[in-house]
């Protein structure tokens, strides 16, 4: 089945984990969007990109979970009323098939939300049939806001076989992440398996991007623990973004009453 072309709609709701089907929506009016402002995401601190060209920056990445050849896209900014501001606006994408090597799609501008419930987005690039596991958004600026935010993105794809230098590139990772226990009440661990000699930067955010924790770990390979108390967190989600050299990763950890 690796081999079938199977033609499908791959929508990612940034309030929700993504979702694959053949025909979903993110909303009750497929092409509308609320004016929540947690009915998306929002960075308010910059991080390491994973993307080394574009340095300490607001981003959001998208790992489809294999190889999919991208074609059209549908985007909805920042719709909350009152940080309408917020919203991206020049934005440089990047799309990888392995998370390391990072190959230019353009340099794009993203119209800025009106802030009504029966906003419809716009109409994002058609990235042609590109071949990507990872997607790359980066803010070069918003539309005024101290914060970053974006609301839904909707893809096209195609399903396509993955090649054996493609596996052997995902298996060739300078390190793993595992977070345990997920969910969690109080505390849980997020344990990385390293295999290179460079340096780990990690931070945890909640979804509104602030952060939580980060810090620094030694360039020494072998397993690292991270020990998160959740006992002053409030429920809900939050996010873990390791970065080794040129690699990244990222996982969502949740933590319950």
């Amino acid at each position: 089945m690796m081999n079938m072309l199977k033609k499908l709609r791959l929508i990612i709701c940034l309030s929700a984990m993504s979702l694959l089907a053949y025909d979903s929506s993110g909303q009750c009016y497929p092409d509308r969007h609320s004016t929540n402002w947690y009915d998306g995401w929002i960075s308010c601190e910059a991080f390491p990109n994973p993307n080394p060209q574009h340095g300490i920056s607001h981003w959001i990445m998208y790992d489809f979970g294999q190889v999919y050849a991208l074609k059209n896209s549908k985007i909805w900014n920042s719709n909350d009323p009152n940080h309408l501001n917020r919203g991206m606006k020049d934005v440089i994408i990047d799309v990888s098939d392995d998370g390391a090597d990072w190959t230019s799609a353009g340099r794009y501008t993203f119209a800025q939300a009106n802030g009504k419930n029966t906003y419809q987005g716009f109409d994002g690039p058609d990235f042609t049939g590109t071949s990507a596991r990872y997607l790359l958004i980066t803010a070069v600026d918003n539309w005024g806001g101290a914060c970053y935010g974006l609301s839904e993105i909707r893809f096209e794809a195609e399903d396509v076989a993955t090649s054996i230098a493609e596996s052997n590139a995902l298996e060739d990772r300078c390190f793993s992440v595992e977070t345990y226990p997920n969910p969690f009440s109080v505390k849980s661990r997020i344990i990385i398996q390293s295999q290179c000699d460079k340096e780990i930067n990690y931070r945890i955010t909640d979804v509104l991007g602030r952060s939580i924790e980060s810090g620094i770990i030694g360039g020494v390979s072998g397993y690292h623990t991270i020990h998160l108390n959740g006992s002053m967190l409030v429920p809900g989600n939050y996010i873990v973004a390791i970065r080794q050299g040129n690699q990244f990763a990222q996982q969502h950890i949740l933590r319950i009453e």
